[in-house]
């Protein structure tokens, strides 16, 4: 369970992302969801069984690291789809070795390589059910951004083979998508056509954190402190917790119309962009907010 969210600025990029995991049972607030996958050039996000977008990166990290040279954001791109679908058809063929004895080279044939001998129909049968609850439980997405032709591109890698560059100028996965999505799309839809390629930055970060902290409020298993992520040609900005979580407070008070929307962007960007004083940033945001007290209130859960 997740959202993340990517926007393009056009020579930058602006990336935030939930931390809330989940199981059947458990849900935790530690997943680190947004990850450089090369230094201070390409931003990495994945949705889905954390313990699988985190093998995923690890592996195309590793390869990337064994090529030793400067590779490109398409190059990257293929490289972490190809780990995707080698990761999870390995896990597929494990499964059913498992389970049932064969491979997934004998159930994609219909006969035992080995032996060269046709599967048994209840054989085929069990295997289809086994793969199928696998790709229900086992749903992975990636997004990953950086620089291509001096302009910040999105690429959404997907498990069920769907994989493609985001023509638009941001993108959403994760079960928050939905919500962000709606935030996003009429953003983008709003802006002059000649501003979509240059979007200015602490408009463009208000509305992906606004568009997360939708998704936190409405999907089930979006939580936690959110992640943010500046890129620029340079390198990648990744604040600390503490900043994150105060922005994602910042845009909530100018959501709940409590904080004007020039107060809002200028302690954004004296937050994120020019990383002042962290106690500065909170006495003014104190101070400006109309109703500080319903404000504290409200983010603590009270109601009025």
């Amino acid at each position: 369970m997740t959202v993340i969210n990517m926007l393009s600025l056009g020579e930058e990029g602006i990336a935030v992302a939930d931390e809330q995991a989940s199981s059947y049972l458990r849900k935790y607030n530690i997943a680190q969801k947004l990850h450089p996958l090369i230094t201070d050039k390409i931003i990495y996000g994945g949705s889905g069984p954390i313990d699988f977008t985190a093998e995923v990166y690890e592996i195309s990290k590793e390869k990337i690291k064994e090529l030793n040279q400067l590779i490109s954001l398409r190059d990257a791109y293929s490289i972490v789809e190809e780990t995707l679908m080698s990761l999870k058809n390995s896990m597929k063929n494990k499964l059913l070795k498992a389970n049932l004895g064969v491979s997934l080279e004998d159930f994609l044939t219909g006969s035992l390589v080995i032996l060269d001998k046709k599967l048994g129909e209840d054989v085929k049968t069990r295997s289809g059910q086994i793969l199928q609850h696998f790709e229900e439980i086992s749903a992975v997405q990636i997004l990953i951004g950086g620089l291509e032709s001096e302009k910040f591109s999105i690429y959404n890698i997907n498990s069920n083979g769907m994989s493609i560059k985001t023509s638009q100028p941001y993108s959403s996965i994760g079960s928050g998508s939905d919500e962000s999505e709606k935030i996003l799309s009429t953003y983008v839809s709003l802006l002059p056509r000649d501003k979509r390629d240059k979007i200015e930055r602490v408009d463009g970060l208000a509305k992906a954190i606004e568009a997360t902290n939708a998704s936190e409020r409405l999907n089930v298993g979006v939580g936690g402190t959110i992640s943010i992520a500046h890129i620029t040609k340079d390198k990648i900005v990744m604040p600390d917790e503490n900043r994150c979580r105060l922005a994602s407070e910042i845009v909530q008070g100018l959501t709940l119309r409590l904080l004007e929307k020039s107060q809002t962007y200028e302690m954004l960007d004296y937050l994120i962009f020019k990383n002042e004083d962290f106690d500065s940033v909170m006495e003014e945001f104190k101070n400006k907010v109309n109703g500080w007290e319903n404000l504290d209130m409200i983010l603590r859960g009270y109601k009025f």
